[in-house]
């Protein structure tokens, strides 16, 4: 991919984290920075736990592949 279809895609990635967050904000407590930031940190680590499991299991099938 191109340098520029990779700044689309994450342009698009950190939009959809900011409605994400903005909704999620919006409808569980009152509209602060703190809570802004705190539902967005939220977001993340539900979001990147998955990916980080799923990284690691790929890495060892890959290692064991290669023996």
């Amino acid at each position: 991919m191109k340098k520029v279809e990779w700044l689309i895609v994450a342009v698009l990635i950190i939009v959809g984290l900011i409605f994400l967050t903005v909704s999620g904000t919006t409808v569980w407590e009152i509209e602060t920075i703190q809570s802004y930031v705190k539902t967005f940190i939220q977001l993340c680590l539900w979001m990147g736990s998955p990916v980080i499991i799923v990284g690691i299991i790929y890495i060892i099938i890959q290692k064991r592949k290669g023996r």
